[in-house]
Formats: C-alpha cells, structure tokens, sequence
C-alpha cells in the first residue's frame, strides 16, 4: 500500500477513535447529569414531606383562604413555621400551602414571605399559573416534583406534597417548596462534576497513551507539554466539584435535620395542648 493511502488510514483511525472517545465522555455526562437530577428531585420531595409531618392539620382546616385568615392564631403560627423552615434551608425561596376552589381554581392559604413584601402572597390570592399537574395533586394525593416551569416570581423547580385529613384521606391542603431553577441547575453541576471530571481524566490518560504509541520516536516533553494543562483543569475541576458536593450534602442535612425537628417540637406542642 501506498505511503500517503496508510497515513489516510492512519489519519481515519486516529479520528474514529477521538470521535469514540469524544462520544463516549458526553454521553457519560448526560448520564450522571440526569442521575443527579433525580437524586435531587427525591432530596427536595423529602424534605417537602417531612415539612408537611411538622404541621397541624387542624390549623390548615380552620383557615378560609381569605383575608380573615390573618388574625387567626393559627394562620400565624402555620406562617412562623413556614418562614423557619425556609430561613433553614437557602436553597429554598419560596415555602406555601395552596388550596383549590371548588371551580378547581388554585389560591394560597399561607406563605413564607413577610407580610408587605413584594413577594408575599396574602392568603386567598389566586395562583394563575398552576398545571395541570399541581391541579391533579388535589385529586391523586400523589407526592412529585414539578419543573423547571415560570411563573410570575420566577422559573422554579417545585416539591410538591399532600396535607391529607387523616380520618376521611381528602387533601386539605398542598404544600409547596420552590428553588430557582439557576441554583438547581449550579447542584446539578456540581453534583456531576466529581464523576465527570474523573471520566475526563480517564478519558485524557487513555488518548494520551494513544498517541504516545503511535508516536513512539517522538520525544515525550511535547506530549507532556500539551496534556499539562489539560489535566490541570481537570484536577482543578475534581476539586471545586469535590468541595461543592460536600457544601450542598451539608446543607440538605442540615435542612432535614432542622424540618425534623421542627415536626418533632409541633408534635409535642400538640401532644402539650391536648393534655
């Protein structure tokens, strides 16, 4: 065979296998990106649950979902539980209960937000922008996470849990806990990095031992020269990656502990006024 036709397959081979590499390391990325979705989308179901298990379901029926909600004792307290729960956790931004209309209108009962804020949201203010979905929570007592989807606060993604009566099963009430849809994508990030960055590592080692056979008369420094950096990001990469997923598991401890806490304090306050 002619020189120039085994350099063209030379050439042909050395691309397929870039092209191989190069495909294999995206497709690694979207795998461990949706991965990390899901994980977070079960964290932020969680600690939506566990909020609901620190409420009082008596003080949720007893509001209206109107403006003569704001002197009761109870709508009150709901509000300081929420706000605790939200200063808590600085992923979350918005924390709220929301009722349906019998026409299957969507309203707040309570909200996180301080009264006056331009983000409050006064009990019995409708929700334009519910889906169908969150409808349909009211109906399938079915627990999920919903988005990234926008409204008029913002684009978020929202856990979504059920207040169920616990002697009829019928849904008092839902409750909602929102994160920018920019910070979810930030954990999402981070939260794939590690495995990411050690694939592209791999990946790197394994071209250039690839090219370092082909190019066994070559002095090596060149080689080195041109992987140094690289590597270097990448090492820089597994780092900041590392540090970030340790912050974020940090912070959703800390969030969990705190929402169990307070259902264990609400618990015994009802047991405490009971007795």
């Amino acid at each position: 065979m002619a020189p120039w036709k085994l350099k063209s397959v030379r050439v042909t081979r050395i691309s397929a296998a870039l092209l191989a590499i190069l495909v294999a390391g995206a497709l690694f990325a979207w795998w461990m990106a949706a991965r990390a979705d899901r994980e977070l989308r079960a964290d932020l179901l969680q600690q939506a649950r566990l909020v609901t298990q620190g409420l009082d379901i008596g003080l949720v029926q007893a509001l209206s979902g109107s403006g003569a909600d704001l002197d009761k004792p109870g709508y009150l307290r709901l509000k300081k539980q929420l706000a605790a729960v939200r200063s808590a956790n600085p992923q979350c931004r918005f924390l709220y209960l929301m009722g349906r209309k019998a026409d299957g209108v969507v309203f707040f009962f309570v909200d996180s937000e301080p009264a006056g804020s331009k983000d409050y949201s006064p009990p019995g203010n409708v929700y334009d922008d519910a889906s169908n979905e969150l409808r349909n929570v009211f109906d399938t007592r079915v627990p999920f996470v919903e988005g990234p989807l926008p409204d008029e606060w913002g684009v978020w993604v929202s856990g979504l849990a059920p207040l169920t009566d616990p002697q009829t099963g019928a849904v008092v009430a839902v409750l909602g806990m929102d994160i920018d849809a920019r910070d979810w994508k930030w954990n999402v990030a981070a939260r794939a990095a590690l495995p990411v960055g050690l694939m592209l590592v791999l990946l790197i080692g394994v071209a250039a031992v690839f090219f370092s056979a082909r190019r066994v008369d070559a002095s090596p420094k060149p080689v080195l020269r041109r992987l140094l950096p690289p590597l270097a990001a990448m090492v820089i990469l597994l780092m900041v990656g590392a540090g970030a997923i340790l912050y974020q598991q940090h912070q959703h401890q800390l969030a969990e502990e705190i929402a169990a806490d307070i259902s264990d304090v609400s618990g015994d306050l009802r047991v405490a006024l009971d007795q």
